[in-house]
């Protein structure tokens, strides 16, 4: 079982709940790495005849594990118990202290770790030992190029092959048009060397790390602009818990990213679930990028994506979130009980299975 233990001190740093109801764990992946993050276990008794997930939150850039626990009010750890789920967050390799590598390749290799080493190990520690039946991801902004060329991997493996059972993937906060405001702040950001001490994310590295953004534009970036937050207190522990950007992962999602997503999203073969904010920072609010972001899953079963009203970047931190975390959740539950069904050798034929005509013919 996974190792529960007591946060680093910077771990510890990066804790803005006070009342949180996750416990921090340790585990060895199978390439010698450790593997940090939070997992809330529901007590009591929600039943799954037919099917029950691991829902597997995956941070973006600048964040950590701690993004999906942020306040009392504003962590999964509700939903999770509410709803029988059990939920894991993990430091995505190369953060805070989870284990990486000297960053040159980013999403490819990251993407690797995943699919190889961390996603396999999730479902050893938490996912069958609470009687899951599969896991579904949950990747936020940076996370989700990596975690779709993860499911393509995935996805072009027998069944044999597989270490773990992936039901399903919600993407949110990622897009194809950035808006003129990100691009002009961090420009701006970034070329600018004069920061205060406290406004050094815990954990910078010049070797690996991109100068970072100012504590006011990060706040901006996940919560939008001032006065949209459901809570004030809100960004205050937004600018607590931000981590440094890692230079690769700023390089690739603009330079590299754009020239392979096509091949990578024609490769995922799992349902889809994706969101972007109308408030977004980062990403144009509007359905074109919506539609242009989920037209290259030409081979998943389903595919699922629209703009969220009255959201910021980070949806779980908007006045909207409630109906997200409801959402997500009620997509892990209906793909990992969709993923039984498909696999029931019982399974008896639809009412009008094999009376589809084929295209262009007349149907009988």
């Amino acid at each position: 079982m996974a190792k529960q233990t007591v946060p680093s001190e910077l771990h510890k740093a990066l804790i803005t709940n006070p009342s949180s109801h996750f416990e921090h764990f340790s585990i060895k992946l199978d390439n010698g790495a450790t593997l940090t993050g939070i997992s809330h276990i529901p007590t009591g008794g929600s039943s799954f005849p037919n099917g029950k997930p691991l829902l597997v939150g995956h941070h973006g850039a600048t964040c950590s594990a701690y993004t999906f626990d942020t306040s009392p009010e504003y962590t999964a750890s509700i939903y999770s118990q509410l709803l029988g789920v059990p939920f894991v967050a993990f430091n995505r390799p190369n953060y805070v202290d989870s284990s990486g590598w000297l960053v040159d390749r980013f999403f490819e290799e990251e993407a690797r770790w995943l699919h190889e080493y961390v996603l396999p190990a999730l479902w050893t520690e938490f996912g069958i030992p609470n009687g899951c039946t599969s896991l579904v991801t949950l990747s936020h902004s940076m996370a989700v190029p990596i975690i779709i060329i993860a499911a393509s991997n995935y996805s072009s493996q027998s069944p044999a092959e597989r270490k773990y059972k992936w039901a399903g993937a919600i993407l949110y906060g990622y897009a194809e048009v950035h808006t003129k405001h990100c691009l002009d702040t961090i420009g701006r950001d970034m070329s600018d060397p004069h920061r205060e001490p406290h406004e050094i994310p815990p954990g910078q590295d010049e070797k690996i790390h991109t100068p970072p953004l100012k504590p006011p534009t990060m706040v901006d970036l996940m919560c939008g602009p001032a006065g949209l937050e459901p809570d004030t207190k809100l960004r205050d522990l937004v600018k607590k818990a931000f981590q440094p950007f890692l230079a690769a992962e700023a390089t690739e999602m603009d330079g590299w990213w754009p020239q392979h997503a096509a091949k990578y999203k024609a490769g995922v073969k799992l349902p889809i679930l994706y969101a972007l904010a109308e408030y977004d920072w980062v990403w144009q609010g509007n359905q074109r990028n919506v539609e242009a972001f989920c037209r290259g899953f030409v081979h998943a079963p389903r595919v699922e994506g629209g703009v969220v009203e009255g959201a910021p970047h980070a949806i779980d931190l908007g006045r909207t979130s409630r109906g997200w975390w409801v959402r997500c959740f009620g997509f892990a539950i209906e793909v990992a009980e969709g993923m039984v069904v498909r696999e029931w050798e019982g399974r008896p034929a639809n009412f009008e299975q094999g009376g589809w005509a084929e295209e262009g013919q007349a149907s009988t």
